[in-house]
């Protein structure tokens, strides 16, 4: 597999976008998954999950939505 934007070989692939980057295109993002669980192990609830430095491509744009209470 290249990367997306230059055709070096692939080491990663973006956990945003899906594109797949060399190591001269990788970043690290914050990355937050709507995951949840009912606490069948811990007895807690968690409705999701964050990720530091998650592999992220720096080109695509990562925007936040939020949830109307």
């Amino acid at each position: 597999m290249y990367c997306y934007y230059c055709d070096k070989d692939a080491r990663a692939v973006c956990r945003f976008c899906g594109a797949a980057v060399c190591s001269d295109h990788t970043k690290a993002g914050r990355f937050v998954s709507g995951w949840a669980s009912h606490g069948e192990l811990s007895g807690t609830r968690a409705d999701y999950v964050v990720v530091n430095n998650a592999i992220w491509c720096g080109h695509c744009s990562v925007q936040p939505v939020y949830a109307a209470h």
